[in-house]
């Protein structure tokens, strides 16, 4: 009954393999060896870069970046902003889960109405909308200005957000669409700088007020009586805060947020969130600025793909007009042809 099982064997597979003729002229490729495989990354970072639609995603990518910060602003400023002048019983995180949910459910929405539109036509707009929602807590910087803010982030997001993934699949030649993705999130390397600078500003237009709190940060914000002696006490221990009885005969009360304590230094935070839509509008300016590059109609001379030629639908691009005037000269299908078959050879397919 043994002898009826199958007879396994174990093969030990080379660390080789063939290469396709547009990798190497030798007859196998060594991948153990460390200096063919950096030979190997170089030549592909070499075809990618040939490729003009990687550097269509990354100048999109990088010229996201300063609108980008609204999100960093949303995670890192808004939470201490609201608690510091509102307190710890603000619904902060319900406030901030406007942005979550809205970029779950708005997105097959909007791109069930705007199937068939220009890519642009729809991005421009979102980015100007996103770029300018930081107004309402500039004018407003109470709870009402932070819920408009999340609101008019959240449209502006779900209109030009998705709209880059699928035009950057849409560019990505067969096989390659996570590498550009990757690509299209070049932003991300500037992240760091970006968090930094939100701490720089939140510390100072908006200051904290470690005197009125314990040491776990909570607000001494409960008054405690013994002896006669008025102290200020927090959920979780006494705080070194004492008061004393007005003339009055007016019992005082504990600071609950950062504007009721005494020795906290005011700011006008509306200075900050200023500056953020500065910040931000540089990014549909920078867009716009190389639409028409972006859109891939113009040949290299022709004003530079199409970047130094104006006109009224040129300027008007900062709307998302397309820009179809018939007198540039459009790529001739040849190079289109060279472009394309070009990212498949990157592909590794013929």
């Amino acid at each position: 009954r043994l002898s009826a099982l199958p007879n396994y064997k174990v093969y030990k597979t080379p660390s080789t393999r063939e290469c396709n003729n547009h990798e190497s002229h030798t007859m196998t490729c060594f991948i153990g060896n460390p200096i063919n495989g950096i030979v190997h990354v170089i030549n592909q970072i070499i075809k990618i870069a040939a490729i003009i639609n990687t550097w269509q995603v990354m100048v999109f990518g990088v010229s996201c970046c300063t609108i980008a910060m609204q999100w960093t602003a949303s995670e890192v400023v808004l939470p201490p902003f609201l608690e510091r002048r509102y307190g710890e019983h603000i619904a902060i995180y319900t406030i901030q889960s406007i942005n979550l949910f809205g970029g779950l459910i708005l997105p097959p929405v909007v791109g069930a109405l705007t199937t068939g539109t220009e890519d642009f036509q729809i991005v421009m707009p979102g980015l100007w909308i996103m770029a300018s929602s930081p107004i309402f807590l500039a004018l407003f910087p109470n709870v009402l200005g932070a819920c408009m803010w999340q609101i008019a982030m959240t449209v502006g997001e779900v209109l030009w957000s998705p709209r880059q993934d699928s035009w950057t699949a849409g560019l990505a030649p067969s096989g390659m669409e996570g590498l550009f993705f990757a690509i299209g999130s070049a932003r991300s390397l500037l992240s760091p700088l970006g968090d930094m600078a939100m701490g720089f500003l939140n510390e100072k237009y908006n200051t904290n007020c470690p005197d009125c709190r314990d040491q776990y940060g909570h607000f001494c914000q409960y008054l405690s009586v013994e002896n006669d002696v008025l102290q200020c006490v927090s959920v979780q221990e006494s705080c070194d805060l004492f008061l004393s009885v007005e003339n009055d005969n007016t019992v005082p009360t504990c600071p609950k947020t950062c504007l009721e304590c005494a020795t906290w230094e005011a700011t006008n935070p509306s200075i900050f969130w200023f500056m953020l839509m500065a910040f931000s509008m540089s990014s549909p300016l920078a867009v716009w600025f190389f639409l028409p590059f972006l859109r891939g109609h113009h040949a290299r001379n022709d004003g530079c793909y199409g970047i130094f030629k104006m006109s009224t639908k040129r300027i008007l691009g900062i709307l998302g007009v397309v820009d179809d005037c018939i007198s540039y000269e459009y790529i001739e299908e040849s190079e289109m042809r060279a472009t394309h078959e070009e990212g498949v050879i990157v592909a590794g397919k013929e």
